[in-house]
């Protein structure tokens, strides 16, 4: 199985690195790093996320890293992370969660 993260997850993850930077650089590219980290193990285990608590759809599923969280959606070929952001946010969903 391969992960892709969609343009939207890209920004996302770009937005956040960009304003933790501006205070500590180093802090912004790690947070990052641990963002890709913590998706890689979705290679072996892609169910080993929480399934989103908004949708109840056992194949949108979400990791923790810090105060954030990364959504993604497990498919037969692909795990598409679709956003990333700041966990006390809600959920609305959108049209950018498609698979394949």
């Amino acid at each position: 199985m391969k992960i892709r993260f969609l343009n939207s997850a890209m920004q996302d993850m770009q937005e956040i690195k960009d304003y933790i930077a501006r205070d500590n650089p180093a802090a912004g590219k790690g947070l990052i790093q641990s963002f890709k980290k913590k998706t890689n193990q979705l290679v072996q285990h892609p169910f080993s996320g929480r399934v989103i608590p908004e949708t109840m759809d056992s194949n949108l599923r979400e990791l923790i890293v810090s105060n954030y969280r990364i959504m993604y959606q497990v498919s037969d070929r692909f795990i598409t992370v679709f956003a990333v952001y700041e966990s006390h946010r809600q959920y609305l969903g959108d049209n950018n969660s498609s698979g394949d």
